[in-house]
């Protein structure tokens, strides 16, 4: 059963990781759809107009209907929100947040404005009311969207609203230095002061510098050690009769 749970809980971890990996991409794609639909709408309108002859005001009418989705606009506020307050914060969420904020603004206003010259074209007014109420709500409910979105904007660029912080990189904990096992001021030994004392068989001092180093007290190595020269033996002789 603990398994079980650790396998889901991993899994869900995951998912949630590849959420994270994934906003900002969806939401420069979702920025891209609704742009592209505003441009599409503008075209469209421009044929309307000078292709097919419709009125002008039948053309604003049935392009600010279809100018920019509602759902969208939605799905666009939740995702900037998503890359600024969710840690970590993404590296364009600033941007990002900014960039959504002029294309729903410039899509709210194109669609007020198709919506007021499209009312000449309602032919009672019944439907001139009906008209106003929906567009109106939907108008009112992407300049929210609009406003939502630089309210966040000017929030970070002064310091009132932070940004998600960075989830720190988790370092792998050093290995400790082995130690070495010889130690030097461990070290000890015999040696003997010079090679007349080995050779005559003298005990070797403990703690006495190797040969090769220098003992103090003594001559450098290099230098000769002074000899004394040997006194001659003199010999007994019979002293000479007088």
């Amino acid at each position: 059963m603990s398994d079980r749970g650790d396998a889901q809980g991993s899994r869900g971890r995951a998912l949630l990781a590849n959420l994270k990996r994934i906003r900002q991409p969806v939401t420069w794609l979702v920025l891209a759809v609704i742009g592209a639909g505003q441009v599409l709408g503008i075209v469209r309108l421009a044929l309307l107009v000078f292709r097919e002859q419709t009125p002008v005001f039948e053309a604003f009418q049935d392009i600010g209907q279809s100018i920019m989705s509602l759902s969208l606009v939605i799905a666009q506020v939740g995702l900037v929100c998503a890359c600024l307050f969710v840690p970590p914060a993404t590296g364009h969420a600033v941007r990002l947040a900014k960039l959504s904020a002029w294309v729903l603004a410039f899509g709210t206003l194109l669609q007020l404005v198709c919506l007021l010259l499209g009312l000449a074209a309602s032919v009672n007014v019944f439907g001139v009311i009906m008209e106003i109420l929906g567009g109106l709500l939907d108008v009112v409910l992407k300049a929210v969207a609009a406003g939502v979105l630089w309210v966040l904007v000017r929030g970070v660029r002064s310091g009132r609203l932070d940004l998600a912080p960075a989830v720190p990189e988790v370092r792998a904990p050093e290995q400790p230095k082995a130690q070495p096992v010889w130690q030097p001021e461990q070290a000890s030994g015999t040696a003997w002061r010079s090679a007349r004392d080995a050779a005559s068989g003298a005990r070797p001092d403990v703690g006495a510098a190797p040969s090769g180093e220098a003992d103090p007290g003594k001559d450098q190595p290099g230098e000769a050690e002074p000899v004394t020269p040997a006194t001659p033996e003199r010999r007994w002789k019979p002293r000479s009769g007088s």
